[in-house]
């Protein structure tokens, strides 16, 4: 399993809005890398949310046995991709395509196993990091498996951890190559997304939740564990948007030069 993670920041407004662009992103990249995917990129954007600056697209696309996702932030003038696959790819091509379409200033990216213990690393700071992001891998999996329970369990799940689902799931059910059957679940949630990944021949299953908000961990995490019986094999908290405080921009200066002609009437 290869999961591929990018935070790009002080890119281009007019991009992180462009909706026609994010989905050629989702619909073009993956096939460039030599992945299939199985739908039309789902967008959703936003533009009404409890804070200003977190105007953007939520996105994402289903591959055989994986998901790519991204969600911008206009703003802020950052956004955050992932890619999850169970078929290898060439993750600094896929960051060389996404720097052509999205480029940023700074970027941080990591690209790796989900057995790598060092993708792990990084310690969250709720002070200054963007939010947490968690990986699980899941041996003698003995959770939800059809597309019904699927998605029963990725429709409440959000807002029994706390979250704020903005669409309900959507599960497709595929066949690889290499493993067989797949069931696949994606919600997005206000805070950015929740999937499920579950090969049926082999009892395994791949789960993770990024969020721009920090919670508590461990409640959290005995109600996903519980929802996820089987053996974890691998669980990782990882940092996004470090440093996010210093990088992102914000709407003061833009709110600032709306103003400027209220100057001659003083």
């Amino acid at each position: 399993m290869q999961h591929f993670m990018i935070d790009g920041f002080r890119g281009f407004r007019s991009r992180f809005d462009d909706i026609k662009l994010v989905q050629e992103v989702l619909e073009e990249f993956p096939a460039q890398l030599g992945l299939q995917p199985v739908m039309p990129g789902f967008l959703l954007p936003y533009y009404n949310g409890v804070v200003p600056e977190d105007c953007g697209v939520s996105a994402f696309v289903f591959l055989k046995g994986g998901h790519m996702t991204i969600h911008t932030f206009s703003f802020r003038e950052c956004y955050f991709a992932d890619l999850f696959s169970v078929t290898p790819f060439e993750g600094r091509k896929l960051e060389m395509l996404l720097q052509s379409a999205l480029p940023c200033e700074n970027l941080t990216v990591r690209n790796a196993e989900r057995k790598d213990r060092a993708f792990g690393e990084v310690r969250t700071d709720p002070e200054n990091d963007f939010g947490p992001h968690i990986l699980m891998e899941i041996a003698d999996y003995r959770g939800a498996r059809t597309m019904d329970t699927m998605f029963e369990l990725m429709d409440s799940l959000p807002r029994r951890i706390g979250m704020t689902p903005i669409m309900r799931p959507y599960v497709v059910r595929e066949t690889t190559p290499a493993r067989g059957p797949v069931v696949s679940a994606m919600t997005m949630i206000a805070e950015s997304h929740v999937s499920l990944h579950v090969l049926e021949a082999e009892n395994r299953a791949f789960f993770d939740i990024f969020s721009c908000s920090f919670f508590d961990y461990e409640p959290v995490m005995r109600t996903i564990r519980g929802d996820l019986p089987g053996t974890v094999v691998h669980e990782v908290l990882t940092a996004r948007g470090k440093e996010y405080k210093q990088l992102r921009r914000g709407r003061e200066e833009e709110q600032q030069r709306s103003k400027v002609w209220l100057r001659a009437l003083a």
